[in-house]
């Protein structure tokens, strides 16, 4: 097989649908984490956010693998307008990510009796503008866009390196940042996970080798593989879902698998990516992305397009689910007796909401960009 997988990627690349179906499942996931009502039927299928790996890890993996794909072709055609269209995407995430702590922390000040007040930034005016503005500091569900927005700022120096043949260098820094720094709490959260951003460029960036090698293979040895690392990640995602969801829920607190649980808690530990939660996270990223490349159209077909939506309007969704769950947190707090019903009604209350409004929300920016196109099309020079 005379092939080599570091040779330069093809630079004309199609819209893969199994990135978008799979950064909507994500996405949904990661809502279902954050709302407050729980534990619903949906915790006992995704796990919430409390197995040996999440789906947030696997979002900022898409995130990080589409601009590897995305931009880098582009990088080595038009530097400079590679670098301005990445950090125009900074500067929204930047804008977002700020406003969004601001306006909660102003909404939640006018409501001194809501649960939201007492989580509020307690320290000195001037550390909460500092923190805030240098991205340290975020308040609501919109934390994701702090970290989001740092990211892209470099983004655009390390698919530059990556398109000219220095992964390596990346690869090195990224993990002696996580080795070294994941546990300085002046660093964190960024130097914890820029590790899974960083590598998800490089990832993306290669893909098109990496899928042209895996189907070079023997038929045989691409089904050994596929059905090994999807085994793999099963078996490992029920054992967490028992011992990590199930169990607590299930067994007396002297348990002694519950005594287990507490021992394995820390080793996967989520805010400083533990390195056994970056191993499972890989072999659980790579059955997914599997799965979902292979069997993208009928996912698609079977969701009817709700994943793609979700997974197409990304930002859209992530910022209006930050909206919506501040204000449930406000003003819905879950009764005494809430039950799992009552918190699956409500989970699935929430999802539709946002897919509605992100579904409509992009026929209108189709309509809006097609009457543009027109108008500027029948103009007279």
């Amino acid at each position: 097989m005379n092939w080599k997988f570091w040779k330069k990627p093809k630079q004309n690349r199609e819209r893969i649908l199994a990135l978008d179906l799979l950064r909507g499942a994500f996405l949904i996931e990661i809502i279902c984490a954050h709302i407050g009502w729980r534990p619903s039927l949906i915790t006992f299928i995704s796990g919430g956010d409390g197995l040996f790996a999440s789906a947030a890890e696997g979002f900022f993996t898409i995130s990080g693998l589409l601009v590897g794909y995305l931009y880098g072709p582009r990088i080595l055609k038009d530097r400079k307008k590679t670098f301005q269209k990445i950090w125009k995407r900074a500067w929204l995430l930047y804008c977002l990510a700020t406003f969004f702590t601001l306006f909660y922390t102003a909404w939640a000040v006018s409501e001194p009796n809501s649960a939201a007040y007492h989580t509020i930034y307690t320290r000195e005016p001037w550390r909460f503008l500092v923190d805030t503005f240098t991205l340290r500091y975020a308040f609501g569900w919109a934390e994701f866009l702090n970290r989001y927005a740092l990211f892209m700022i470099v983004a655009p120096f390390v698919v530059w390196l990556v398109a000219k043949g220095r992964a390596w260098i990346v690869a090195i820094i990224s993990l002696l940042i996580w080795f070294f720094l994941r546990n300085t709490d002046r660093f964190l959260p960024f130097s914890a996970w820029q590790l899974v951003f960083m590598f998800g460029i490089i990832l993306g960036y290669y893909l098109p080798n990496i899928e042209e090698w895996f189907r070079s293979l023997p038929q045989r040895t691409q089904r050994s593989i596929f059905v090994s690392v999807c085994g793999v990640a099963a078996a490992t995602y029920v054992f967490s879902m028992l011992l990590f969801v199930i169990a607590p829920l299930v067994l007396p607190a002297s348990s002694p698998i519950l005594a287990f649980h507490d021992q394995l808690v820390p080793i996967f530990e989520k805010n400083h990516l533990a390195p056994a939660r970056v191993a499972v996270g890989i072999v659980w990223f790579a059955a997914l992305y599997m799965a979902f490349r292979r069997y993208e159209k009928p996912i698609s077909k079977y969701t009817r397009g709700v994943l793609e939506v979700f997974g197409r309007q990304s930002l859209f969704v992530y910022s209006f689910h930050a909206f919506m769950l501040f204000i449930l947190d406000l003003y819905f707090v879950p009764p005494a007796g809430h039950t799992i019903t009552s918190n699956t009604l409500i989970t699935l209350i929430v999802i539709i909401i946002i897919y509605n409004a992100a579904y409509y929300r992009g026929h209108v920016t189709k309509i809006g960009k097609r009457l543009l196109s027109n108008r500027s099309t029948t103009q007279v020079p």
